[in-house]
Parts: C-alpha cells; sequence; structure tokens
C-alpha cells in the first residue's frame, strides 16, 4: 500500500517537528510527511536533522520539505497547487503552526490581532484552502487542529486545578485564540463528519518556544516534557486508534472537557 500523505504546519520546530520524526520514522512506510513552515530555510535545515539523527536508509523519501506561511493566502494557495500537482491528495492535515509568547512592549490591540492571525484565521484559511485535497484521499481523511488545553473553558474556569508557572508574557491572546481553533475544529467536524474525521488535539505541558525564546521559558522552568510523546499521539489517532475520540478535544491519555 503506498504511503499516506500526511501535511504539518509549523513544521521546523517544537511539536510539529517532533510530529514529523514520529510520523516519518515509523518501521514501515506508513506515512510521506510533507513538512511546511514560514522559511523554507528552517524547515529545509530540520528535515535534514531528522534524515541525519534518524539513521533510516530511505528516510530521504519519506520527507519533503514545502514553503507554507499560514499568515499570507498567497503562500497557502501556492502549497496546495504543488500538492495536488505532485500528489494529488491529502491524507493528513495537522494544523499546528501557532505562535505563544507575546511581549507586554506591544499594545493589547497588536497582541491579539496578531495572535489570532496566525492561530485562527491561518488554520481556517488552511482547512479551506486543503480540505479539496482531502476529500480526494483514497480513505476516510484526517483533519487535526493542534489546540491546548488552555482554549478549555471547563480547565480555566476550574479553580482546583494545578497551573504551571505563568511566562513573563501575556498570555489571554494565546487562551483566547486556542478556544477559538476549538470551536473551528468543532464546527469543521459538525460540518463535514460523514467526510473528514476531524480532531482537536492538545499535545499537553511540552518542550515549546511557545513560551518563549529562552531556555527557561522553552522547557516551562524544568517541567515540560518531551514533545514526541505528542508525537506518539498524532501517530495513534492517524493509525484510527482514537476514532472514537472523533470530534472532541483530545489528549495522549484522554479526551479534555471544552
Amino acid at each position: 500500500m503506498a504511503p499516506r500523505i500526511v501535511l504539518i504546519t509549523g513544521a521546523n520546530s517544537g511539536v510539529g517537528y517532533a510530529a514529523c520524526r514520529v510520523l516519518a520514522t515509523t518501521p514501515e512506510y506508513e506515512f510521506h510527511v510533507v513538512m511546511t513552515g514560514r522559511s523554507i530555510e528552517k524547515v529545509e535545515a530540520s528535515r535534514t536533522e531528522i534524515i541525519a539523527s534518524a539513521k533510516i536508509p530511505d528516510l530521504a523519501l519519506r520527507l519533503s520539505a514545502l514553503q507554507l506561511d499560514v499568515t499570507d493566502p498567497s503562500s497557502v494557495r501556492t502549497a496546495a497547487d504543488t500538492v495536488s500537482k505532485k500528489w494529488g491528495h491529502v491524507d493528513a492535515l495537522i494544523n499546528n503552526a501557532a505562535i505563544g509568547a507575546l511581549s507586554l512592549d506591544d499594545d493589547i490591540y497588536t497582541r491579539f490581532t496578531t495572535c489570532l492571525q496566525t492561530n485562527v484565521t491561518g488554520p481556517a484559511v488552511v482547512e479551506d484552502t486543503f480540505r479539496p485535497l482531502l476529500l480526494q484521499a483514497r480513505t476516510k481523511p484526517y483533519s487535526v487542529f493542534v489546540s491546548s488545553g488552555a482554549g478549555s473553558f471547563a480547565r480555566t474556569a476550574d479553580v482546583t486545578r494545578q497551573r504551571g508557572p505563568e511566562p513573563p508574557s501575556d498570555t489571554s491572546p494565546y487562551h483566547v485564540s486556542k478556544a477559538a481553533l476549538n470551536m473551528l475544529a468543532l464546527k469543521e467536524h459538525m460540518k463535514y463528519r460523514d467526510e473528514i474525521k476531524v480532531f482537536a488535539m492538545t499535545p499537553g505541558f511540552v518542550i515549546s518556544n511557545l513560551r518563549g525564546t529562552s531556555e527557561e521559558e522553552r522547557t516551562g522552568w524544568g517541567l515540560a516534557g518531551d514533545p514526541l510523546v505528542a508525537g506518539a499521539t498524532l501517530l495513534s489517532m492517524l493509525r484510527g486508534e482514537r476514532d472514537e475520540d472523533v470530534g472532541r478535544l483530545v489528549s495522549g491519555d484522554g479526551v479534555y472537557p471544552w
């Protein structure tokens, strides 16, 4: 059977990079992973790094690099055209690209518009542009919105829940954007549930530059886990092991409330 085509946005770091590594290095050639990002140079470097470190003979054949800036609709269309010409379909679309830490030096309008453009409008444009390619898949395709427990109303309102340290930045735009992304995923599921398996997924508290670029921020002050765990969660989803949770906000070990 031919490998399934998986396109991942924001693939050059964090959860996106980890997901590419996990999916591309399965023992059988299950997936061809299309790594995308705003900077093609960074995406190419990440692809090269995965190939060099994994030491799998045919790994270069399992990974492609493509420029895609989720905040630029023309870039998204160009990427979709390239994928259409090369493969004709997409089996799984992983809307992962996001920003998190926003400087308090920026005014609140800038913080919110910047965050929402990348974390909500961008995924909406990517989903709308690539949906026709999902619908061309040979088997029922997957669409995964990489969200966060930070977007859960129930968890945010739970005063008994233990919380990690707050980064020295404004987290409100990020939390609001992930709540909106959850609704986007749910709306997509309700409209296309007969054609596409749609999920929102929380990767958990993992090492990421979403909190900032310092070592303390990236590692969550030493508390963050390995993003490869999130990659393993995604792998289980694409193998159909989480299909009973379709249309929900899934985590590695269960389901989060909206």
